[in-house]
């Protein structure tokens, strides 16, 4: 619901703000005052092109600003809000549109800056302008099946059957990619069995190529190996004059002359534990035992190494990782050998959900073609008290005949039409003409889906074109009743619906220090029987218009008034 309009330098208003209940508003004045102006501000908040041209003369920009309430309950407008990550934890939120002279225009949404499509989007949910068709969400087909199924009362058997037909889409893309691949398993399953064989033909073992290179480093230096040992256990002990040798020689030596001589003695000691620790070392060379590296031994290594490298460079990994890489090319083939029984599983799966679909989008039609018929008699009959009494609405169900040519929302589309005369072909809503007729039609619509329509606040401009007497009064009543769940607010010059609103606001132009400025008035009880006996007078104002004025009200407020039960 609207609750607040503000508007600073937009054409002939310099600065305006506008305080909106529910209920029934109207604006009245002459022609040219500027109530047009407004339905044009409002448009902007809707998403409508803007032009430099709006801008008050000697103004750098114009800018509009409207705040909404939003019902939580709201779910479209909701989740659009929540979508651009507007919190609407106090139910309202501001949308204000900045046109300047020069750059480009800024469109802000509760505070963040938004696309106009963003905008465009979220207002279609919030509010109908009906005499001008880009705003008015009845003129979209696209929406009208929803439209019908809200008034059918189907929204949660349509939101279920959208559901099991993105999981059967599931199904099917599954299957068919499965499918589609059929030629291509097979060479993958050919070449799989090709790596798989070859891979563990190789009969390989973790840290295998690790191993193989430390053995051929060892091997390749067994030979000097055995020649260093020979030679130190030779210089060591074997000798005639070999270390040890000399070195008992020297201990023997010291020990005797070391009596009465600590540090001699203490020098000794340490020389003979050096002579015991070389006795340990030749015991333990003497046990070492070397492999030689023979031929066959060497060859055998090197080509098994040769091997592990040739699989690391064809397939691209570490030999470590060579038996993991196995594990998933065994992994893929088992996928791909299940696959014909995959394929199997969700052809039954797939028959079973389009059994139920069908039975589902065939009962979803039934519901639909009974709701339309029930529609479109009420919006006729809507019609025909506001003076088209030839004219015919007709909400169009089709229903196609293929299981492939079903969507999300069943296999139907639906269309409203209007037939203006008998004889005539039936045409879409947005190809009428008159803006007077497509507001008529639009009231007749929302009249018939009045306590299931989700937008909150309705504008109708141009709805008293081309009408008069009990017809504006038919209008009148239906202004009303669709006020009792919706917001209305109406531009007219028809005092007979003029007489009907809850908040009724007064627009004159005036000349101040010669700028023209459009001024909009809350009239209060007294000021409402001036304007009444204004729209009903003209310029020759008498007590018998004034009397009439306030009989005008007297009897709309009785006709309007809730019945006693």
């Amino acid at each position: 619901m609207l609750t607040t309009l503000v508007i600073k330098d937009f054409a002939i208003i310099s600065e305006l703000e506008l305080s909106f209940d529910d209920g029934m508003s109207v604006l009245t004045g002459e022609t040219g005052a500027g109530k047009s102006i407004i339905v044009s501000a409002l448009g902007l908040l809707l998403g409508g092109k803007s032009s430099t041209d709006i801008i008050r003369t000697g103004a750098e920009q114009a800018v509009v600003e409207g705040m909404f309430t939003v019902d939580h309950s709201h779910a479209p407008a909701i989740a659009m809000l929540e979508s651009i990550g507007i919190d609407v934890g106090d139910d309202e939120f501001v949308v204000r549109r900045v046109i300047p002279r020069k750059g480009r225009g800024r469109i802000y949404i509760g505070g963040t800056l938004q696309s106009v499509t963003t905008l465009r989007e979220l207002m279609r949910t919030v509010i109908d302008i009906s005499g001008q068709h880009e705003h008015v969400s009845l003129l979209d087909e696209a929406k009208h099946l929803a439209i019908l199924d809200k008034y059918a009362c189907i929204e949660r058997d349509v939101e279920e059957f959208g559901r099991r037909f993105a999981g059967y889409s599931a199904l099917k893309r599954e299957r068919d990619a499965l499918v589609a691949s059929l030629e291509e398993r097979t060479r993958r399953l050919d070449f799989l069995n090709y790596q798989i064989d070859e891979l563990s033909g190789a009969g390989l073992r973790p840290g295998e190529a690790s191993e193989i290179a430390q053995e051929l480093h060892n091997l390749s230096h067994a030979e000097a190996l055995q020649d260093a040992i020979k030679a130190a256990i030779s210089d060591l002990y074997d000798d005639e004059s070999s270390i040890v040798s000399r070195l008992g020689v020297h201990v023997n030596s010291l020990r005797k002359v070391s009596s009465g001589q600590p540090s001699v003695a203490n020098i000794t000691q340490t020389l003979s534990e050096a002579l015991s620790g070389i006795e340990d070392a030749v015991y333990d060379l003497r046990r070492l035992d070397i492999e030689e590296a023979s031929p066959q031994r060497l060859e055998k290594l090197q080509n098994r190494l040769s091997v592990i490298d040739k699989l690391e460079r064809k397939y691209r990994v570490q030999g470590d990782e060579l038996i993991a890489y196995l594990k998933q090319l065994i992994q893929e083939r088992q996928n791909l050998v299940l696959s014909d029984e995959r394929i199997a599983e969700l052809e039954q799966e797939m028959a079973e959900e389009e059994t139920w679909l069908s039975d589902e989008a065939s009962e979803l039609s039934r519901l639909r073609k009974s709701a339309a018929e029930k529609l479109a008699t009420e919006a006729t009959e809507g019609l025909h008290l506001l003076a088209m009494e030839n004219a015919t609405i007709n909400v169009v169900c089709r229903s196609v005949s293929q299981f492939g040519e079903m969507k999300a929302s069943g296999g139907d589309d639906v269309f409203f039409l209007l037939r203006p005369n008998p004889g005539e072909d039936a045409k879409p809503l947005s190809k009428i003409a008159s803006g007077g007729e497509l507001s008529r039609v639009l009231l007749a619509l929302k009249r018939a889906l009045v306590e299931k329509d989700d937008v909150a606040c309705y504008v109708f401009d141009e709805v008293d074109t081309g009408i008069g007497g009990q017809t504006a009064t038919h209008v009148a009543s239906m202004l009303k009743e669709v006020s009792r769940c919706h917001q209305v607010i109406c531009i007219t010059h028809l005092a007979s619906i003029a007489s009907y609103a809850d908040a009724h606001f007064h627009v004159s132009k005036s000349v101040v220090n010669d700028r023209t400025q459009s001024t909009i008035t809350l009239l209060n009880e007294s000021e409402r029987v001036e304007e009444i006996a204004r729209m009903l007078g003209g310029t020759s104002i008498t007590a018998k218009t004034i009397a009439h004025a306030a009989e005008m009200l007297a009897q709309a407020r009785e006709s309007s008034a809730p019945k006693k039960a």
